[in-house]
């Protein structure tokens, strides 16, 4: 419990150090404002820093997690961004994004408290592109998926969720076009109240898949649309396709697949409530749960045939605003992911949370989550301090 304790103090610790660098809470701090002016480049450039910073506990009931770094303080989501403007003409601008994820427990060496062979750092995103209020937004690189972005971040709005959407149940979600996708072109384009996307996904590089096989990515695509019904209601629907082959280990056969999520959210926010659900169809596209198919799982039935899941988030936002309290919101959420064919697993969660938003960023989370698996999956209690700036 000391050593809990501890690590916990050396986390707000930093949490605090960086909060009292800068008070625009909440916001990204601006450290080049754009200002064109004849005969100065460095006028057309805007540059903007930000992050979050969530030192987290995770405790499941039964013991399911016995031994597990996440019942210490763990990491749960460090990210640090970095976005830069640079106007060029017109209403046409070069656009450039980074954001880096920091294991802040791995990167300090404190044992126990993150998962062995874990990364310091990861690329969460890395791309570039152009925008024109006019033309629309071209990037290409490692960003978020079309998917996520119409219907997937929707309901990513609590802390242990993502459980049955696609992008938080796919191979890997960097790589199968479900989540932050490595080598996408993304077009976005504004037509009175509808957002429209859409992407290609370019070849990608093998990703081994803990000896099992090996999944690579031959090519695809996305299309996506926002209808913006109102102010604080918005309908989305986006379809992604990929192509990718599934080799034996030792690379001497693969199976290919072709790979479709289909998807639909609405998110409404009426005066202090939040409200969202969302809704997907998973074909050839979660990994097999070997535990409960009577087959061996090969490179030939690697992946479900059909699977889908929904998830949903209801809250509300009690105002405070004094003794550096800003709120306090209770919510209910919940999920459901199922296979259709292939195996019988499923799992069903639904739980409560409260979450404290306090002044200068910083905020605190709790969440009971009861769950029902095939798999005796326990309850999971989870305690989480956010830092934004």
């Amino acid at each position: 419990m000391k050593t809990k304790i501890t690590a916990l103090a050396k986390l707000v610790g930093v949490a605090v150090v960086l909060g009292a660098t800068s008070f625009a809470a909440q916001a990204e701090i601006t450290l080049i404002k754009q200002d064109p002016q004849p005969g100065n480049p460095l006028s057309r450039l805007n540059f903007t820093v930000g992050g979050s910073i969530r030192p987290q506990i995770n405790n499941m009931t039964g013991g399911y997690d016995n031994g597990s770094y996440k019942r210490n303080v763990f990491d749960g989501g460090t990210r640090f961004r970095f976005a830069a403007d640079y106007y060029l003409f017109d209403d046409i601008s070069w656009v450039g994004y980074y954001e880096l994820g920091v294991n802040i427990p791995a990167v300090l060496k404190w044992h126990n408290h993150y998962a062995d062979g874990a990364n310091d750092t990861t690329r969460r995103m890395l791309y570039t592109g152009f925008k024109s209020d006019t033309w629309g937004t071209l990037t290409f690189g490692q960003q978020n998926s079309v998917y996520y972005d119409v219907v997937g971040v929707k309901t990513d709005i609590w802390d242990y969720d993502m459980l049955a959407q696609a992008p938080g149940n796919g191979i890997n979600g960097d790589y199968d076009g479900s989540y932050r996708s490595r080598n996408m072109l993304k077009y976005k384009n504004t037509y009175g109240d509808f957002d429209v996307y859409a992407a290609w996904l370019f070849d990608d590089t093998l990703n081994l898949n803990d000896g099992k096989g090996q999944y690579k990515r031959k090519g695809g695509g996305s299309l996506g649309v926002d209808y913006h019904i109102s102010d604080d209601l918005t309908w989305g629907l986006a379809w992604n396709y990929t192509r990718a082959k599934v080799r034996n280990y030792d690379g001497t056969d693969s199976t290919t697949y072709n790979q479709n999520i289909y998807g639909t959210a609405l998110s409404w926010t009426p005066d202090n409530w939040t409200l969202a659900a969302g809704l997907g169809w998973y074909q050839n596209y979660l990994p097999m749960k070997s535990g409960f198919t009577r087959s061996l799982v090969t490179k030939d039935n690697y992946f479900a045939d059909d699977a889908w899941g929904y998830e949903y988030f209801i809250g509300y936002e009690f105002p405070i605003n004094q003794y550096l309290v800003k709120g306090i919101q209770p919510y209910i959420m919940g999920d459901r992911l199922e296979f259709v064919n292939g195996t019988n697993w499923k799992r069903i969660d639904n739980g409560l949370g409260i979450n404290f938003k306090f002044d200068y960023g910083f905020s605190v989370q709790y969440e009971h989550v009861f769950t029902s698996s095939t798999d005796d999956q326990g309850d999971m209690n989870l305690v989480r301090l956010r830092y934004d700036f």
